[in-house]
C-alpha cells in the first residue's frame, strides 16, 4: 500500500510518497512495520540549479486515535493543562496528530529520517522507516460508538515554511496468547539456504505470522471428537481418540491412544496411514483402459513395542 503528497511553497514543490514494504496494510501487534519514503523534486532534470530544494527535516511516528460518540460513550474530561494539539504555521515542532479528531491513546517514539536534505531538479531520495508495533495498544476497531485507527504519520518541513504531514493508515490486530509463546532455541542452529539471503528480522515475522495462522486455525475450527475402540476376539484394547478426519498436505495427525480404557494387555503399536485412489472415467485399476495399473494404497507404518 503506498500513499503520497505534495509540499509546496510559492512556486517550489517536493513529492513525498510512502510505500509499505509488505503487500497488505494489516500487521500483527509486535510485528515489524517497514515503509519506505521517497521524496523527489518534480522539476525536470534540465532546470536551473536555482531550482534546487532545500529540505529541513523530515520525521516519521506511529499514533492510535481514539473516535468516540459523544452521545454513546461518556470520556473524561480533557486535561486543561495540556496545550491543545494544533500546530501554528510558524512552529517547527512535529506533531504527528495535528488536526486529527479523538484522542491520540498511543504513539511511538518519532525517528528522524534525514536532516538537510538537497535535491536537484529530477532527484530523489529513499529513506527506510523501521518500528515494532505495541504489544500493549488495542487491536484496530471501526464500530459506531468508538473507533481505533493506526496511522504512520510522516512529517517534513522546508525553511521557514510550514510542516507537512503525510498519513499511511493501516491495520493492527491483537491476537492474545501470541506474545507469551517463546519459539525453540534449536532454531537458531538449524540449517537454513545459504543462497537465500533473509534477514533476522524477516524470519521472526514470518514465524510470528506462521504461528498467529496455527492459533486462528485451532481457536476457530470445527473440533468433534472422533472415538475409536480398538477391539479383539478377547476384549477391549484400547481407545483411539482424534479431533478431525480432514487434513491438508504437510498438516500433522494428532491423535491420542487411552489404554487404561483396555481390557487386555498391549504388546505393540503399529501406526498406519493408508492413501487410496480412484481412476476417472468409471476406469477400473488394472484394466487395460485404465490410466495406470498400480496398486492404488500408499501406506507409511512405524511400530513401537
Amino acid at each position: 500500500r503506498a500513499a503520497s503528497g505534495k509540499g509546496r511553497s510559492g512556486s517550489a514543490m517536493i513529492e513525498v510518497r510512502a510505500a509499505l514494504v509488505r503487500g497488505g496494510p494489516a500487521f500483527l501487534a509486535g510485528e515489524t512495520l517497514e515503509c519506505l519514503v521517497t521524496l523527489r523534486n518534480p522539476l525536470p532534470p534540465d532546470a536551473t540549479s536555482a531550482s534546487s530544494e532545500m529540505l529541513a527535516w523530515a520525521s516519521a511516528q506511529i499514533h492510535c486515535q481514539l473516535h468516540a460518540s459523544e452521545s454513546r460513550v461518556s470520556l473524561p474530561p480533557a486535561d486543561p493543562r495540556r496545550p491543545h494539539d494544533v500546530q501554528a504555521e510558524s512552529e517547527t515542532v512535529f506533531v504527528p496528530n495535528r488536526g486529527e479528531r479523538g484522542q491520540c491513546i498511543l504513539s511511538t517514539p518519532p525517528k528522524i529520517l534525514f536532516c538537510d536534505l538537497r535535491l536537484d531538479p529530477g532527484e530523489s531520495k529513499t529513506y527506510s522507516y523501521c518500528e515494532t508495533l505495541p504489544v500493549d495498544g488495542p487491536p484496530s476497531f471501526r464500530g459506531q460508538a468508538v473507533k481505533y485507527v493506526y496511522k504512520l504519520t510522516i512529517g517534513c518541513q522546508r525553511v521557514n515554511s510550514p510542516i507537512k504531514l503525510l498519513r499511511v493508515p493501516f491495520r493492527v490486530l491483537v491476537l492474545h496468547g501470541l506474545q507469551d509463546y517463546q519459539f525453540p532455541q534449536d532454531e537458531a542452529v538449524a540449517p537454513s539456504n545459504p543462497f537465500l539471503e533473509e534477514e533476522e528480522g524477516a524470519k521472526k515475522d514470518s514465524r510470528l505470522a506462521d504461528l498467529a495462522t496455527e492459533l486462528l486455525m485451532a481457536a476457530t475450527s470445527r473440533r468433534s471428537l472422533h472415538l475409536y475402540n480398538i477391539s479383539n476376539s478377547r476384549g477391549k484394547v484400547a481407545a483411539f481418540c482424534i479431533f478431525k478426519t480432514v487434513y491438508k498436505i504437510g498438516e500433522d495427525v494428532v491423535g491420542t491412544f487411552n489404554f487404561s480404557a483396555g481390557d487386555m494387555p498391549c504388546l505393540q503399536v503399529r501406526r498406519l496411514l493408508p492413501g487410496a485412489g480412484a481412476p476417472r472415467g468409471g476406469a477400473v485399476w488394472g484394466s487395460p483402459g485404465s490410466v495406470a495399473s498400480a496398486m492404488p494404497l500408499c501406506q507409511y507404518s512405524v511400530s513401537l513395542q
